[in-house]
């Protein structure tokens, strides 16, 4: 029992101490993202802070099962550590995230975008052209802004153009995520699609609990693929290869759950398998059908390892 206790206490502060180191890390990249070259932004915004707390929070409840299951590693427990980690698991999936998304809807919900501005004074370079802007652009939404466009090309020429406010703007458009593009330059910031998208998932999972209980069991495979890695515990003698086949597992199912939902694969789903018979039948019960498939058949997996390593350790106590 004292073990159990002892997971409990391991799940709250891996929650509250990873709240509050993570809140600070990616306030601070949000911060750098919303900064604009020459304009003095406000240190605390309180629709980031916001952002910033519903996104942290919910990073680490995809990852509070994996931190249970790697203290499980390090600190064998009996039933009554199983029978608490399923209680916090369970808690965390059927109960927190939804409660998460319902929350994080309904306060950002009236969240105003603030007005992006380009300020004047600055030569942002973006493809073959180089603008330079002789007022802040974006300022007024009804004012055009005189702006000198430099065409670097061989026979390029040097105009001044009257640019319309648009948050459609090139500039904006090709800086993202950063509102500047000379900031974007300066961190040499890559455009490719990042492996796992923690905002992708909980957003699938907001969607899966507003359109109805089968949509929300088909996501809730994920937690469950998730918490069957406690099965896997201690697959192996060694506590280190435990912990790394842990991380490894973890690691792999958030990026196979990430992209499934990248272009290539969606088109590849379209044409040969959301079209089967099957996939059609489960598709109005369930978003995403093969993958909660593959999902709950790991997840076995993994159940059937724990129950063959539990039968085999009694044995051997025996």
């Amino acid at each position: 029992m004292k073990k159990a206790f002892r997971l409990v206490l391991t799940y709250f502060l891996f929650l509250v101490i990873g709240t509050a180191i993570g809140m600070f890390f990616y306030y601070v990249y949000l911060h750098l993202q919303a900064s604009v070259a020459g304009q003095q932004a406000p240190l605390f915004i309180k629709d980031d802070i916001f952002r910033v707390l519903f996104y942290v929070v919910g990073c680490l409840l995809l990852f509070v099962c994996p931190a249970m299951v790697y203290a499980r590693i390090s600190n064998k427990g009996g039933i009554a550590h199983f029978i608490m980690f399923i209680i916090l698991s369970c808690a965390t999936w059927a109960v927190l995230i939804p409660l998460l998304g319902h929350f994080e809807k309904k306060i950002t919900y009236n969240t105003k975008d603030s007005s992006k501005v380009l300020t004047e004074g600055y030569f942002r370079e973006n493809g073959d052209k180089v603008y330079y802007f002789t007022d802040d652009y974006n300022k007024n939404p009804y004012t055009d802004t005189p702006t000198i466009v430099i065409d670097t090309t061989p026979e390029g020429t040097v105009e001044i153009e009257n640019i319309k406010s648009s948050r459609d703007f090139i500039l904006f458009r090709d800086s993202a995520p950063y509102n500047d593009i000379l900031l974007k330059k300066t961190f040499n910031e890559s455009e490719k699609q990042s492996i796992i998208s923690f905002s992708l998932i909980m957003q699938h999972a907001q969607n899966a609990f507003e359109k109805g209980w089968t949509f929300w069991l088909g996501f809730l495979s994920l937690g469950l693929l998730i918490m069957s890695l406690y099965g896997a515990a201690d697959l192996f003698r060694w506590r280190l290869l435990n912990s790394g086949f842990l991380m490894v597992m973890t690691f792999g199912i958030y990026v196979a759950n990430t992209l499934y939902y990248h272009p290539v694969v969606t088109s590849f789903r379209r044409q040969h398998i959301n079209s089967k018979g099957f996939f059609i039948f489960l598709g109005k019960y369930m978003d995403d059908p093969l993958l909660v498939l593959v999902n709950v058949s790991l997840s076995l997996v993994f159940v059937i390892i724990g129950i063959v390593r539990f039968a085999t350790r009694k044995k051997r106590s025996l």
